[in-house]
């Protein structure tokens, strides 16, 4: 067997910007050989220099010294390509010849659907043939499953789904050397999954596949894994580090409500939104990106918004923000119809009340991050003149770039530039902040920052939501919205259910019937036929049993996010128990017995589960009612 060919030498690179007094050195003597058919990780710390090196292959980037050749596998091309010492034309077609390229932010074409946008490399190319290319674009999208939205523009997808478009237009000209920047970044687990596979499926076909990454979870996947620090690159010595591939905790599983107490800052909610639509019309027809939400939600409150990429999360926020007009409905933040505003008004309104932290955070080139923190100050005019710059430092402070204050967005990492955007979020010192995938380009310690940061602002009385991917942030938030092809999952549903699908899930949310419980009613009577499975929505009820001497006896007391009726429904028989309202009464949605078991025979991880908890239940009901 002939040993692995190289394809990609580089020879003592350095890169250095000259951006100040002060020359930074991003890249520092770095010699790295990578094979055909290898599939290399480089991990890092944001600012590390990752995103440097993937520049410096792409030849996007001049070097400041060293070599970098890339070794052509056509046997008859026996002599490397020494990639900088091409043009600009030469180096724009070795790239769409031998180089598929995926970076943090996709850069699609906003004016083409997604089949055109897959098309343009073999357009640019020359390669153009009509059927042909259309078809190997289609098959492509099937490849990263979004061949249901071929025909849609990027405005009406999600970030995590123009990933994936980026993906497939990387690699219509089936090229030898892949490198991907962050490519699951602002995917969720599901789907980031998937794009591994195919990662590991080209990797299997002889491709080479250059991964960045910050997450070291990844670690054991790749065929070799390099560190860069402070632009170095090393070999790290690995250990074990444990990567979940349990699918039984679903993405958005609803925490348990913390206790933690909370500062109001009014009698209002910070949020309602009642019966609103968004609908997008285009050649295509329309597409429903939210219906019928309803919402409202309180200050000091930590909420995360999750749901699968194009469910309708980053239109949600934007109806809160006022940046998109329902097209029916009433949105009100603070008390204030936002929509009943001029554009002009709303402008200001939005820099005074709100902070908004979007995916790409939106930083201006030309202003250094003390200045771009400073601007919704100047803005909104708000705090002295004098008192704004050391207001933004000790923001830029408070998320670890107070080194970094005088510097260009484009001298520090797209990781650093998400946490100047948090600070320029927090310089008005908004009641309301909104996170579009804060942490989805920031190493772990700097994300926990960023979580213990929204956390302790929660606290403090602001109203904090998240749009996130990513299942172990929900455990840390007080209440989690589940969106669902643009409707909102029941919480109750999540919370009693949350093995199911986000389909299943919604599809109890329709079956549902909601019913309010007055103080004292009776909800179920022992030894009556059980009908539904009841979860409660709010309020509590009592578990009542009557003892060997005829005496009613209290076993339990239910409230919000529990349930009952599951004991009869999985093991058979009557009502164990009469099941009362409690002191305030209690609201209920009831899942007609038929709908419950169609949903758990499609679902063995929920049936099993409940049936645990029927199990455990009945037991303790048995010896607390023989107790007394």
């Amino acid at each position: 067997m002939h040993p692995p060919k190289t394809i990609l030498d580089l020879q003592d690179v350095t890169k250095t910007y000259n951006t100040g007094e002060i020359p930074f050195t991003a890249l520092e003597h770095v010699s790295i050989n990578i094979k055909q058919g290898e599939f290399l990780g480089i991990t890092g710390k944001s600012g590390a220099g990752k995103t440097t090196l993937l520049n410096m292959i792409a030849g996007v980037s001049n070097l400041s010294s060293g070599r970098i050749l890339y070794y052509p596998l056509n046997e008859t091309e026996s002599s490397p390509t020494l990639i900088h010492t091409l043009n600009e034309d030469q180096l724009a077609r070795w790239r769409g010849e031998n180089l598929g390229i995926i970076y943090q932010s996709f850069e699609l074409m906003p004016t083409l659907d997604l089949v055109k946008n897959v098309m343009l490399p073999p357009d640019f190319l020359g390669a153009y043939q009509p059927i042909i290319s259309k078809q190997r674009a289609l098959d492509l999208l099937e490849l990263v499953d979004i061949v249901e939205h071929a025909y849609k523009i990027p405005a009406h997808i999600s970030g995590g789904q123009k990933q994936r478009v980026a993906i497939a237009r990387a690699l219509v000209n089936d090229p030898q050397l892949i490198i991907a920047d962050e490519p699951t970044g602002n995917l969720d687990s599901v789907t980031a999954e998937t794009i591994f596979q195919i990662f590991e499926q080209l990797v299997a076909q002889g491709k080479t596949v250059v991964m960045v990454t910050h997450d070291e979870s990844y670690a054991p996947r790749f065929s070799r894994r390099l560190q860069i620090t402070d632009g170095v690159v090393s070999i790290p010595r690995e250990k074990a580090i444990a990567r979940s591939t349990s699918t039984t905790i679903p993405l958005g599983t609803q925490a348990p409500t913390k206790n933690t107490p909370k500062a109001h800052r009014s009698e209002h909610p910070a949020i309602v939104l009642r019966g609103v639509d968004k609908i997008y019309e285009n050649a295509a027809g329309k597409f429903v990106a939210l219906k019928s939400v309803d919402l409202q939600l309180d200050y000091g409150q930590f909420i995360s918004i999750v749901g699968k990429s194009g469910c309708g999360k980053s239109t949600l926020l934007n109806m809160i923000t006022g940046i998109d007009h329902p097209t029916a409905g009433e949105v009100l933040i603070g008390n204030v119809d936002v929509y009943k505003m001029s554009e002009s008004e709303r402008a200001l309104w939005r820099g005074k009340n709100l902070g908004v932290v979007f995916q790409f955070f939106q930083l201006l080139p030309t202003l250094t991050l003390l200045e771009n923190t400073i601007l919704p100050m100047d803005y909104c005019n708000l705090y002295p003149f004098q008192e704004r710059p050391s207001r933004a430092m000790e923001l830029l402070k408070m998320v670890g770039l107070e080194e970094q204050a005088d510097k260009l967005p484009t001298a520090v990492s797209s990781g650093q530039q998400q946490s100047a955007a948090i600070a320029r979020a927090l310089a008005t010192d908004p009641s309301i902040i909104l996170a579009d995938e804060p942490t989805g380009n920031l190493d772990s310690k700097s994300a926990m920052n960023i979580l213990n940061l929204f956390e302790r602002l929660a606290r403090d009385g602001k109203t904090i939501l998240i749009v996130t991917h990513d299942p172990s942030i929900t455990q840390r938030t007080d209440q989690t919205i589940i969106l669902s092809d643009g409707e909102i999952i029941n919480q109750a549903v999540a919370r009693a259910l949350p093995f199911l699908s986000h389909a299943q899930m919604m599809e109890a949310t329709h079956k549902a019937e909601k019913r309010k419980i007055a103080p004292g009613k009776t909800i179920l009577k022992e030894g009556e036929s059980v009908e539904h499975f009841f979860m409660i929505l709010a309020g509590e009820v009592d578990i009542i049993v009557a003892n060997q001497q005829g005496k009613e006896v209290q076993l339990a007391q239910l409230g919000a996010g529990q349930y009952f009726g599951e004991i009869e429904l999985t093991q058979g028989g009557d009502s164990i128990a009469q099941v009362r309202g409690a002191n305030e009464g209690a609201e209920l949605a009831l899942l007609p017995k038929n709908i419950f078991y169609e949903l758990i025979d499609g679902s063995p991880l929920t049936r099993d589960s409940l049936q645990d908890v029927a199990s455990t239940r009945q037991s303790e009901n048995r010896r607390r009612k023989s107790d007394r």
